[in-house]
């Protein structure tokens, strides 16, 4: 397994490159997974999928108080 420097580094290369870098945004595990087996390399993620998988709207408040 990569090292954290060495997944930052390959992750700056796909910024490097000629070829646009395309990073789709998967909203849960099963999307991410499918997304990877396309090629993707990065993928991004989204507060919006994450708040939904908690049941909660974007801009919902958390327990804590802050914005989720």
């Amino acid at each position: 397994m990569a090292t954290q420097a060495e997944r930052a580094e390959h992750f700056l290369a796909l910024h490097q490159s000629a070829a646009p870098l395309l990073m789709p945004n998967p909203w849960d595990l099963g999307s991410a997974k499918v997304l990877a087996a396309l090629g993707f390399e990065a993928l991004a993620t989204t507060s919006g999928g994450y708040a939904a998988t908690l049941g909660r709207l974007r801009r919902a408040r958390c327990r804590s108080g802050r914005s989720g």
